[in-house]
Formats: C-alpha cells, sequence, structure tokens
C-alpha cells in the first residue's frame, strides 16, 4: 500500500498570513521592526524556529525561546479558526483514498493542538495517523518520523512525502523518501525551496501528481 505523508501547517491549513500577522504584532509589542511583506517572511522563515526568531531580531536576553513560543501559540490557538485549508487539499485527500493509499500527517505542531485542529476543520477521519510534536517548540521532525515508520513497518520506498519548507525536504531525504513535493503556497518562497535541489517543486498544491 502507498502511503502518503502530509505536513500539515501550510500544506494542509492555509496558515501563513496568520503567522506573519501574529509575529508582526509580538515584534510591534516588543517595540522591533517588523517584517514588511509576507514574501519577505517566506524567503527568511526557517527551521529550526529559533533562528527565525533571531533573524526577527530576538535575542533571548529578557526573555526565553520557550516563553516567546508560548506566546505566538497562545495568540495563534485563538486565531486559526479564520484560516481555511489550502486550495486543493480536499480533492487531492479524496483521490488518495479513492485510490486507495494510506494518509498520514506529519507536523511540527504541538500534538494536542494538531489533533483539535483536524478534528474542527473535519478532516481527522481522511488520516489513519496525525503525528504531532509533543512540545510547542518546532523542532525536528525526523526522529519522530522514524519511531513512526519502525514501529508501524513502513517501507519509505512506498511512501511519498507533501511539504512545503525545506524541513520537509530535509525530513523526507533522513526517513528514505525519494518522492517528495515541495509546494511554495505555505511557508517559504518558491526560490527557497529550489534550492533544496528537491526535484518537484510547485507552486500549489494541486499541481502534485498522487
Amino acid at each position: 500500500m502507498k502511503t502518503v505523508i502530509w505536513d500539515f501547517n501550510g500544506t494542509i491549513l492555509d496558515d501563513t498570513a496568520l503567522c506573519f500577522e501574529i509575529e508582526n504584532e509580538m515584534l510591534v509589542n516588543r517595540g522591533k521592526r517588523v517584517v514588511n511583506t509576507l514574501e519577505t517572511r517566506r524567503n527568511a522563515f526557517c527551521f529550526p524556529v529559533i533562528t527565525y526568531y533571531r533573524y526577527l531580531g530576538y535575542t533571548f536576553e529578557d526573555e526565553t525561546f520557550a516563553q516567546v513560543a508560548e506566546e505566538f501559540n497562545q495568540l495563534y490557538a485563538s486565531r486559526y479558526q479564520n484560516c481555511s485549508l489550502m486550495d486543493g487539499f480536499l480533492e487531492m485527500i479524496e483521490t488518495s483514498h479513492a485510490k486507495g493509499y494510506r494518509n498520514v500527517i506529519l507536523s511540527a505542531s504541538k500534538q494536542e493542538i494538531l489533533l483539535k485542529q483536524c478534528k474542527e476543520f473535519g478532516i481527522n477521519h481522511y488520516f489513519d495517523e496525525i503525528l504531532g510534536l509533543s512540545d510547542g517548540l518546532a523542532a525536528s521532525k525526523v526522529d519522530m518520523a522514524k519511531h513512526w515508520m519502525e514501529r508501524a513497518n513502513i517501507d519509505p520506498k512506498d511512501c511519498m512525502y507533501i511539504g512545503d519548507t525545506d524541513h520537509d525536504a530535509l525530513t523526507a531525504k533522513a526517513i528514505g523518501v525519494d518522492e517528495y513535493y515541495l509546494v511554495a503556497c505555505g511557508h517559504q518562497s518558491y526560490e527557497v525551496l529550489k534550492r533544496t535541489g528537491a526535484k518537484h517543486v510547485v507552486k500549489q498544491l494541486k499541481e502534485v501528481d498522487l
């Protein structure tokens, strides 16, 4: 059976503009310079997320990264309901089901909020597994993916991976998945994604070939 591994934020959920809004609000509250455009944000966003926060001007001298991340997560949790599913996602997941594929979410989001979001957006029933991290600090997904594949006895040769960041490319390679797509409608720009050397970089989710 083929397994489709989906990233969530910026791939399934169209939340990049919300993150941009919250980040700038937090910067204003701290008297820091805001990021001017969403495209500038897409070109700068990176993993680990603490590196991106340093780019934004955080020094973590007066507050810890964990405190900043918690503030962001609280603001995000109160507003994500205003986001929508990525254009083309529902059609794609229906096609994947019609082909008999297994579908799994692999996300750097906190497990608790991820499960809540999938339920609220009415998509949890599409997925065999929904995998998030145990904290909200958006660390690496690689170890989580490896543990899941070993536990579920998944052959990476039978998988494809869909994500929206260079970290998704890194994760796909690290777990041995050769067939992966990077979509440039999420958290990183087309130019950033092309620099990964990925074979498949597309501008819209509907361009992914299942």
